[in-house]
C-alpha cells in the first residue's frame, strides 16, 4: 500500500483491516489444523481399537514386536505384551503410543485458533503502530525499521528450536522479510501506475 503512495488515512485503514483480516484467517487455519488432526488421530486409534477387538493375538504379536524394538529381550516383550493385551485400554493406549505416535492429547482447536490468530495480529501490529503516532517519512522509516528488527529478533529466537546460531537464523529471517517487502512495495507502485 506504501508502494501505491496513498494519504496516510487509507494507508492506516488498509493495515488496520490487514491486520484483522490476517488474524481471523490465520487464527480460522489453525483451529481447522488442529479440529484435523484431532479428527485424523480419532480416526487411527478407532482403527487401532477394532484391530485390538478383532485380532488379539495379531496385536499382541505387534506388540511384542514393538517392545523388543525398544530393547526389551524376546520373552520379556512376550509376556509384557500378553500382560498388557489383559487389559482393553492400556492395550489401546500401548499401541497407539507404540504404533502409531500418538500419545496425549493434542492442543484444543479452539486455543490453538486464538493463539495463532492473536500471534498473526501481534505480528501485524507491528509496522501499524507507526502510522497511529507519525506522519509521512518518519511513520515510513519507522514502520520499516521496527518490522526489519522484529523479522532479525524472530529469526534469532527461531535458533532455540534449530539448534542454529541466532545470528545466522535472524540475517535469514531479515532477508526473507526484506525480500517481501520490497516485492510488496513494487507490486504496490505498479498496481497505481497501472490504474
Amino acid at each position: 500500500v506504501l508502494g501505491a503512495s496513498l494519504p496516510h488515512h487509507i494507508l492506516l485503514v488498509s493495515g488496520v483491516a490487514g491486520l484483522i483480516a490476517d488474524a481471523l484467517s490465520m487464527g480460522s487455519s489453525g483451529f481447522l489444523a488442529a479440529k484435523s488432526e484431532r479428527e485424523v488421530y480419532a480416526h487411527e486409534i478407532a482403527v487401532e481399537e477394532e484391530e485390538l477387538r478383532l485380532m488379539p493375538d495379531l496385536e499382541e504379536e505387534e506388540l511384542a514386536l514393538l517392545y523388543q524394538m525398544r530393547g526389551l529381550a524376546t520373552d520379556a516383550a512376550r509376556e509384557t505384551a500378553r500382560e498388557i493385551m489383559r487389559q482393553p485400554d492400556r492395550a489401546l493406549r500401548e499401541k497407539t503410543q507404540l504404533e502409531l505416535g500418538i500419545s496425549a492429547a493434542a492442543m484444543s482447536p479452539l486455543r490453538e485458533g486464538w493463539i495463532t490468530g492473536l500471534s498473526t495480529a501481534v505480528g501485524a501490529f507491528i509496522p501499524v503502530l507507526p502510522f497511529l503516532l507519525l506522519r509521512g517519512t518518519a511513520a515510513v522509516a519507522t514502520a520499516f525499521i521496527i518490522t526489519m528488527l522484529a523479522h532479525l529478533g524472530v529469526g534469532a529466537a527461531r535458533s532455540i528450536f534449530t539448534g542454529r546460531g541466532a545470528f545466522r537464523s535472524g540475517v535469514d529471517m531479515f532477508i526473507v522479510g526484506l525480500g517481501i517487502a520490497g516485492i510488496g512495495y513494487l507490486v504496490g507502485e505498479w498496481i497505481s501506475r497501472a490504474l
